[in-house]
């Protein structure tokens, strides 16, 4: 089946709408690779590949048929001198190989390699592992399946998964470094390493009461992907394919964009909430470097985002994703917040505000305007014994300085702020 779909795209006579992108794994000249191609036309490819041993795109550009086998034009990375913009603002972009493939009976892939001065050729194998729908709306070209993927992150209900991004969780596909085992109130977890993207990321081992780790580790290992996804994107800026010109060149592009320098600390681990810091100063282009520390919480039973309405009364949902403004049922927007702006309602706010703990500066504070941002930015998370801390996120880059932890207190020490389900994840609160 998956060979007749396949077929019938590379012989179409006229485009397709709703086309699916296929994942392979193979080799290329004896190097690991990871490719997603499309069909734009008849007997015509596009799309990306991966050397598995580094991480970032390159793109292929369609290049038409002879006979059999298909042509796709690997492209080079720009300089300043091969991606000067034409009149029209367009880039030709500089080419680097040419690969020549054919569909083989089993649905496989095989053809070869050869650089542009053609002075060595070298064996493609691929075997399908995936295929995605695309979105009607995408471009069929290197920066269209890039840019779909993009989408995953931002779109009303669109979730990046393996099922949704199979070639970029394949990509992930590698022997990670392992640090030592560490405890955190009964359950432990390691951090692993990708030796690509060099920042460790948590993995749970065990939980304090032997339960599952599965979906909570499914989640960690879906966010680790995401961060990977978006240091590979940055090295593959440098191609005119993914945007490169003479004008962008120099900003970072063809770096991992300082991901490998972020901090990522596990803060809470329990059979029913995990949370995480993850920080740092990410640049790739733009007009200023991305300055943050931002908490991230998941159910650890379901590996879904975690409703702190579910603990707090005054976390309420302020907006959903992708709608218009208006009232907001609470109790929905409970079974589902990755769908939902959330935020703290003003007894919160005046609580925190009331009983925080002054830096000691008044020049600072004054600055800042502290109480705003409380009132604008406040978040929180979970610390060991089962202790809740509010602090400032989510700062723009102008006051990001003004970013700081603001008070520590247990749970049990602050029964009017909770709901009647918190003690269903804290215990120590029956």
């Amino acid at each position: 089946m998956r060979l007749a779909i396949l077929a019938a795209v590379l012989l179409a006579t006229t485009p397709v709408f709703a086309l699916e992108a296929v994942t392979y794994k193979g080799t290329l000249g004896g190097h690991d690779i990871v490719a997603e191609l499309v069909a734009p036309a008849a007997g015509q490819l596009t799309g990306r590949y991966s050397y598995l041993a580094k991480g970032g795109d390159i793109p292929l550009d369609a290049n038409g048929s002879v006979g059999t086998a298909i042509s796709m034009l690997e492209e080079a990375p720009c300089t300043q001198t091969t991606c000067t913009e034409n009149q029209y603002g367009d880039v030709v972009p500089p080419t680097g190989g040419i690969w020549s493939v054919t569909l083989s009976g089993d649905g496989s892939l095989t053809g070869d390699w050869t650089p542009t001065d053609k002075s060595k050729s070298l064996p493609i194998t691929l075997t399908e592992i995936g295929r995605r729908t695309l979105p009607e709306a995408a471009e069929i070209t290197p920066y269209g399946l890039r840019d779909s993927t993009f989408e995953l992150f931002y779109g009303d209900g669109a979730i990046f998964a393996p099922h949704t991004a199979p070639y970029e969780f394949a990509k992930m596909e590698v022997v990670m470094a392992e640090g030592a085992s560490e405890t955190l109130e009964g359950s432990t977890f390691r951090y692993v390493t990708d030796p690509r993207t060099k920042f460790p990321f948590p993995r749970i081992l065990s939980l304090s009461d032997g339960s599952s780790t599965q979906l909570a580790n499914e989640a960690l290992e879906r966010r680790h992907a995401a961060l990977s996804f978006f240091a590979f994107d940055c090295m593959a800026q440098v191609y005119a394919g993914f945007g490169a010109n003479e004008y962008s060149l120099g900003l970072n592009e063809g770096t991992l964009g300082q991901y490998d320098e972020e901090s990522i600390v596990l803060s809470y681990l329990s059979p029913t909430v995990l949370n995480w810091v993850e920080s740092g100063s990410t640049y790739c282009t733009g007009a200023h470097p991305n300055n943050h520390s931002d908490t991230h919480i998941v159910d650890t039973r379901t590996g879904e985002p975690f409703a702190l309405a579910n603990i707090f009364k005054g976390w309420v949902a302020t907006m959903k994703v992708g709608g218009a403004d208006g009232e907001i049922d609470q109790q929905a927007a409970r079974q589902a917040p990755q769908d939902y702006y959330w935020g703290a309602d003003q007894e919160l706010i005046d609580y925190v505000i009331a009983n925080r703990v002054s830096s000691g500066d008044e020049q600072f504070e004054d600055e800042c305007g502290i109480n705003d941002l409380i009132a604008s930015n406040l978040a929180l998370r979970f610390v060991p014994g089962d202790a809740v801390l509010f602090t400032l996120e989510g700062l723009p880059h102008v006051n990001f300085a003004c970013s700081e932890d603001l008070l520590t207190v247990k749970l049990s020490d602050i029964p009017e702020l909770l709901t009647p389900t918190a003690k269903d994840y804290f215990p120590s609160l029956q």
